[in-house]
């Protein structure tokens, strides 16, 4: 893309990407969940898990819950009630110990798959809620997309750094286009079988373990990034050319950023501009 489309850009950030992407070829790190794309994918993924029944995991997850004995064999129980329970459980994790130690807790969920499984799992879950419906759809951001493609046209690298896991979204990162390997996110150990184990490898791509992860699988600061939560801030704080906060109606997360000087875009613009 030769020149950026405006769309639903403020005009001091457009007319600064403007400035900054065409001088020189630099590094791009980009949010996925409600940054890149409208909506959680990661949630959408463990949706996709639980609604056929958490095939891939092991019968015993008693390790997981506080009703140990309800989980000793989970195959046992009705899948919708199963469900239920899970996301029960998890909205207790997430009150109780906060966003990071849920999405932690969330990893006994994606293991026993191999990688092309993964990606199948991943890809039908795209294929289900890839609509343009302001709640519930998972879609591109149109202004996000556009990015990319002038990022790319003046040889810009473009990475995904994300606290989901790093299959499911390499699973769909031909969509944007970015390359599967410059997917940064959570990581889980692979067993001698070649499936995925719940234990995850640190750092965990959350708050810090986002620069510790861009610091070593990338090695420098990147130039521009992007994000939409405090999930995001330390590593849109080392930005080295500008950084844009994406505020989804959060005036707490608006105001650090501007603190900081990194630019705010209100949330894009639905239904979504077409360029």
């Amino acid at each position: 893309m030769t020149n950026l489309t405006k769309n639903s850009w403020t005009d001091e950030i457009f007319d600064r990407l403007t400035t900054i992407i065409p001088k020189a070829p630099g590094i791009a790190c980009f949010d996925f969940d409600n940054t890149l794309i409208r909506n959680d994918f990661g949630e959408k993924i463990m949706e996709e898990l639980l609604h056929d029944g958490l095939v891939y995991v092991k019968k015993d997850l008693s390790d997981f819950f506080r009703d140990k004995e309800t989980w000793k064999d989970h195959s046992k129980l009705n899948p919708t009630e199963k469900e239920r329970l899970v996301w029960e459980e998890y909205t207790y994790q997430l009150k109780e110990y906060g966003i990071e130690i849920g999405y932690r807790w969330t990893s006994f969920i994606f293991q026993g798959m191999n990688k092309n499984e993964y990606f199948e799992v991943s890809r039908k879950a795209w294929e289900r809620v890839s609509l343009p419906d302001r709640d519930s759809g998972v879609f591109p951001q149109v202004e996000m997309k556009d990015l990319i493609a002038y990022l790319y046209h003046h040889r810009w690298t473009v990475y995904i750094v994300t606290a989901s896991p790093e299959p499911g979204i390499a699973a769909v990162a031909h969509l944007f286009p970015v390359k599967e390997s410059n997917v940064i996110g959570m990581r889980q150990e692979l067993g001698g079988d070649g499936k995925f184990s719940h234990q995850l490898i640190e750092p965990y791509t959350y708050g810090e373990g986002k620069v510790k992860a861009i610091e070593e699988r990338i090695g420098v600061d990147p130039d521009l990034v992007f994000g939409d939560s405090f999930n995001d801030y330390p590593m849109l704080c080392r930005a080295k050319q500008m950084a844009v906060g994406i505020n989804r109606d959060n005036p707490e997360f608006a105001a650090a950023c501007a603190a900081k000087g990194i630019y705010v875009q209100p949330y894009f613009t639905f239904p979504p501009v077409l360029a």
